[in-house]
């Protein structure tokens, strides 16, 4: 009796494991994109030059000091996501950090089991707070942050998160709000607005 009871429990502890298991990695390595789409007419950014090219993003304040990656659009024309949680996703297509126009880098908030992402705690950021960027040649950009907003997901305003052009622009978005376990993301999305500091 006792070795039927064990056994049963082993089975059953098995298969609560696998479950628990299965869910966990789909969790885990979960991870949406932006849900924002550039404008169709977008902005005809400069040529590239090797140096240029954003490689690590830094945010004392929040003591991030993480890789940048380098992302485009998927099949329904959103800005992809970076594929992990700790690194953050410049989008390629558009402005390059330093140079006139709006840059934008994506980042998660957290994956699926709430566990933070790089950009966990970027509703904490304040007006004038540092933002820098290390280039691949070697060059590092300062930037300050000039602006908060968060807005409902389908009412992110695109024309002024990758269009503008007056000034050197870094935009940095996230996730924010309530989770939505039908549509797999969140309501809300957090943009932190910053402007290339002349030293």
């Amino acid at each position: 009796m006792k070795r039927h009871s064990l056994t049963l429990f082993i089975a059953m502890a098995t298969v609560l494991g696998m479950a628990v298991f299965a869910t966990s990695v789909e969790t885990i390595w979960y991870a949406p994109d932006t849900e924002v789409a550039p404008p169709k007419e977008e902005f005809v950014p400069r040529a590239i030059l090797p140096g240029d090219r954003p490689t690590r993003l830094r945010i004392p304040a929040l003591l991030i000091d993480t890789n940048v990656q380098e992302v485009g659009v998927n099949a329904l024309g959103n800005m992809s996501a970076p594929n992990n949680f700790t690194d953050v996703g410049w989008y390629k297509h558009g402005a390059t950090p330093g140079f006139k126009g709006s840059a934008v880098m994506a980042g998660h908030v957290d994956n699926g089991l709430a566990l933070p992402g790089v950009f966990k705690h970027l509703n904490e950021l304040k007006i004038g707070d540092d933002v820098f960027i290390e280039k691949t040649g070697g060059g590092k950009l300062h930037f300050k942050v000039t602006e908060i907003q968060t807005y409902p997901v389908k009412q992110v305003p695109l024309g002024i998160l990758f269009s503008r052009s007056d000034l050197p622009r870094l935009n940095l978005i996230t996730c924010k709000g309530a989770w939505l376990s039908g549509e797999r993301m969140y309501d809300q999305r957090l943009v932190i607005y910053t402007e290339l500091y002349r030293e």
